[in-house]
């Protein structure tokens, strides 16, 4: 569970600070729809709102801190790849090696060597910060 800000003036909700989550994503992010979040109310009750309604940014941002957390390591970590998983990579990129982490975002995709791969949620080891 996370902090979610409603800033839908509109919203009974407006202005507070719930808990919950991300229900449904839109990962290709075509403009065509809202993302849809589900919170609880200090009440009790469970409410839907859109991703218009909520300061989304600040909901990314605990949910960046929680991945890095979990990935043990930041943007500009020099690491090597334990283990891999989907993702996309360059014709010459290779596990092997020392790679350098040049973006992590809020879902769990890390970035290395400047875009040359990107893997979800990989382990990998840190070498130097």
């Amino acid at each position: 569970m996370f902090d979610i800000k409603v800033i839908d003036k509109e919203n009974e909700f407006y202005g507070e600070t719930l808990k919950g989550g991300c229900f449904y994503y839109d990962v290709k992010h075509t403009g065509d729809s809202d993302d849809l979040y589900v919170a609880t109310t200090k009440d009790g009750r469970k409410i839907k709102l859109l991703s218009s309604q909520i300061d989304e940014e600040y909901y990314h941002r605990q949910k960046l801190e929680k991945v890095v957390e979990e990935i043990g390591t930041k943007i500009g970590d020099t690491v090597i790849i334990l283990k891999g998983g989907s993702g996309s990579y360059s014709r010459e990129w290779k596990f092997e090696g020392e790679h350098i982490i040049t973006n992590v975002d809020f879902t769990g995709h890390v970035t290395f060597d400047n875009g040359n791969a990107t893997i979800f949620r990989p382990k990998v080891q840190v070498v130097s910060s």
